[in-house]
C-alpha cells in the first residue's frame, strides 16, 4: 500500500513538473483525493493510538469523563449513535480531513500534485492521531481567511480546531504572517534566537512550574523533556539542517524565484517561524511544542519547495534536485516509521493492514 501510494504521488508529481497540464489534471487530482480516503478510512490495527481511539469509540456512549477534546467527543458520539463500525468513523474522518486540506492545496499550492506528495511523505507517521488531523485540517483550510483578512473567520476556525485539539492555540500566530520580512530583520531573529538557545534560558524555567497552569500540561512536558528522541543530539541536527536547507534556499535565491505570487511570503514566513521556534525551544521543557505544535507550520514545506524548485532552470538540473526531493521524501517515511518502532519495539506501520484484509488484526500485538 505505501509503495504503490508513494509511486502513484511520485508519477502524478513529475507529471506535475514537467510535462504540461492537461484537461485530465483535475480528475487525477480528485483521484487522488479518493485514493487518500480509502488508504486513511479503511486501515485497521495499525499507525499511531490505535487502541485508545478504536476503544473510544466503541464506548463513547456510556464514557462521561473522557480526557478528550468536547469536538472530537461530540464527532465519535455522533457517529456512534448511528453505528457501531469504527470504519464508518474512520472513513468519515478522513473525508473531513482531506476535503479542508485539499481546498487549499489546490487553491494555493504552484504545483498541487507534487504538494500532494510532500503531504504524503511529512504526515504519514502522523496518521492515527484523529484529533490533531482534524485540528490541523481545520486549520489548513483557514488559510483562506488569512488571505482575504477576514480575522473573525479565521479566529472562528482555530477556535473550532481547538475544540478538537489544544494545539492548534499555536496557529493563532499565522493570521500575522502573510507579509514581507526583510532579510536583515530575518537574520536579526535568527541571531537572537540561536544566542538565547546558546545560553540555554529555556531550560532555567523548572518542570514544576509547569503545573500551576494543569496538572496533564505538567505531565506531557515532562514525558516529551524526558523523551529519547527530545535529547537525541544527531536527530536534533539532521532536523536544524533540514529546515536550514530549505530557508538557505528561499533567502538567497528569492529574486530567482518563477511562478512567486502572493501567497509565498506567507508560506516563507510560516517554515520560518517553525524554525525559529524550533531552535528556540528544541530539548526544552516545552519539548511538547516542538513535537505537535510545530506541525501547524512545518506543512508549509508542502507549499515552499515548489516554488523553490523553480530556481533551478528546465533540464538536468532540475531533474536532479527533483530526484532528490523525492529521495528526502522516502527518508521522512522511513524516519517517522523507525522513530515509532524503536519506541514501541514494534512496527506499528508496517505492514499496512486493512479492514477487508484482517479486521481482528492490532500492530501491538507483534511484541
Amino acid at each position: 500500500m505505501y509503495i504503490f501510494t508513494f509511486s502513484l504521488l511520485f508519477f502524478s508529481a513529475f507529471s506535475d513538473i514537467f510535462l504540461k497540464k492537461g484537461k485530465y489534471y483535475i480528475l487525477l487530482f480528485i483521484a487522488i483525493l479518493c485514493w487518500f480516503i480509502f488508504h486513511d478510512g479503511f486501515r485497521w490495527g495499525i499507525a499511531t493510538d490505535w487502541n485508545p481511539y478504536y476503544n473510544f469509540f466503541t464506548n463513547c456512549l456510556t464514557i462521561e469523563n473522557t480526557g478528550m477534546e468536547p469536538g472530537y467527543v461530540f464527532l465519535n458520539k455522533l457517529i456512534r449513535s448511528f453505528t457501531e463500525n469504527y470504519s464508518v468513523f474512520l472513513v468519515f474522518h478522513s473525508i473531513i480531513v482531506y476535503s479542508l486540506i485539499s481546498k487549499s492545496v489546490i487553491k494555493y499550492s504552484i504545483s498541487p500534485l507534487f504538494s500532494f506528495f510532500l503531504f504524503y511523505c511529512l504526515m504519514l507517521s502522523y496518521l492515527g492521531m484523529n484529533r490533531q488531523y482534524l485540528a490541523f485540517a481545520i486549520c489548513i483550510y483557514s488559510y483562506k481567511f488569512i488571505f482575504e483578512r477576514k480575522f473573525l473567520a479565521f479566529l472562528l476556525c482555530v477556535v473550532l480546531a481547538f475544540l478538537f485539539h489544544k494545539s492548534a492555540i499555536m496557529f493563532f500566530l499565522a493570521y500575522f504572517l502573510n507579509r514581507e520580512l526583510s532579510t536583515k530583520f530575518i537574520l536579526g531573529i535568527l541571531f537572537f534566537v540561536v544566542l538565547i538557545s546558546l545560553l540555554g534560558i529555556i531550560n532555567k524555567i523548572p518542570v514544576s512550574f509547569l503545573y500551576l497552569f494543569d496538572e496533564s500540561v505538567g505531565d506531557k512536558m515532562t514525558f516529551y523533556v524526558n523523551s529519547d528522541d527530545s535529547n537525541n543530539i544527531y536527530f536534533s541536527i539532521l532536523s536544524l539542517l533540514k529546515r536550514s536547507f530549505w530557508l538557505i534556499i528561499a533567502i538567497a535565491y528569492k529574486k530567482g524565484i518563477k511562478n512567486k505570487d502572493e501567497f509565498f511570503n506567507f508560506f516563507f514566513n510560516s517554515y520560518f517561524l517553525g524554525a525559529i521556534i524550533y531552535i528556540l525551544l528544541n530539548n526544552t521543557v516545552f519539548q511538547v511544542i516542538i513535537s505537535r505544535g510545530l506541525l501547524y507550520y512545518n506543512i508549509a514545506e508542502i507549499f515552499l519547495i515548489p516554488y523553490l524548485l523553480t530556481v533551478f532552470k528546465e533540464g538536468i538540473s532540475k531533474l536532479i534536485i527533483f530526484f532528490l526531493i523525492i529521495i528526502y521524501g522516502y527518508l521522512l517515511i522511513d524516519k517517522g516509521f523507525s522513530y515509532y518502532k524503536e519506541s514501541l519495539g514494534v512496527d506499528i506501520f508496517r505492514p499496512y493492514n486493512s479492514v477487508f484484509m484482517n479486521n481482528t488484526y492490532d500492530a501491538l500485538e507483534k511484541k
